[in-house]
């Protein structure tokens, strides 16, 4: 069985995916390119313009879809992972939501300032998560989202666990990018933590890395950080 761990994995590895929509004229099937982050739930966040066609469709019909994959540069796409996530889009003003889609994508920051520009959230209700080919499970939405208590504790403490794993493991941001880019990773900071893994950043330039279990306290971090480092 598919844990809402695995999937989220493969949605927080992403930057950009496409966005299915309903045609606001006709109901027809609408898919676009998106850039995305995600919030500390593994929810997609957007930034949207009020001229784009996905904007003016979800303004009628706030149900969309989602994809995110790591399949389409493989000689074999049917092999790789993929998540859909599905559920309604609603428009957000949190500024910890808006700062965590500027880390991740800062030159959208001239766009956010735009008048016809906004800032949405997908409320995920399902999610379909294929792992390779013939692979494939329905998740609910609770499954996906996982324990909210653990992952609500990272957000609210981020400066503090970021302090922490800077000051016990600093050699931890170059050894994730080294196991990453298989060459040496200096340079690259801790950006964001979260249950699922790290992001890291190194100028213009952000990765992801994932932890192989779901961590839920500092504890479990401080094992897994381990880990990383030994």
């Amino acid at each position: 069985m598919t844990t809402g761990f695995e999937a989220r994995k493969i949605a927080r590895s992403c930057r950009s995916g496409a966005l299915a929509t309903l045609d606001r004229n006709d109901q027809s099937p609408y898919v676009s390119f998106c850039a995305t982050a995600f919030d500390i739930y593994g929810q997609p966040l957007f930034l949207l313009s009020d001229l784009a066609d996905h904007t003016q469709n979800i303004n009628v019909e706030r149900r969309v879809s989602f994809l995110c994959e790591q399949a389409s540069m493989r000689s074999n796409p049917q092999s790789g992972p993929r998540v859909t996530l599905a559920g309604r889009v609603e428009k957000v003003l949190q500024d910890d939501l808006v700062a965590r889609y500027l880390e991740i994508h800062p030159s959208a920051k001239m766009y956010a300032e735009f008048g016809d520009f906004n800032f949405y959230r997908l409320i995920v209700e399902k999610a379909h998560f294929v792992g390779g080919f013939g692979q494939a499970e329905w998740l609910q939405g609770k499954d996906y989202l996982g324990d909210s208590a653990a992952f609500l504790n990272f957000s609210k403490e981020q400066e503090g666990v970021i302090s922490y794993l800077n000051t016990e493991f600093p050699q931890l941001s170059a050894v994730c990018a080294t196991k990453l880019l298989k060459q040496p990773g200096e340079a690259w900071q801790l950006l964001r933590i979260d249950g699922d893994g790290m992001d890291l950043k190194r100028a213009s330039r952000i990765i992801r890395y994932p932890f192989e279990k779901e961590v839920k306290t500092r504890e479990e971090l401080k094992k897994v950080v381990h880990d990383i480092c030994s």
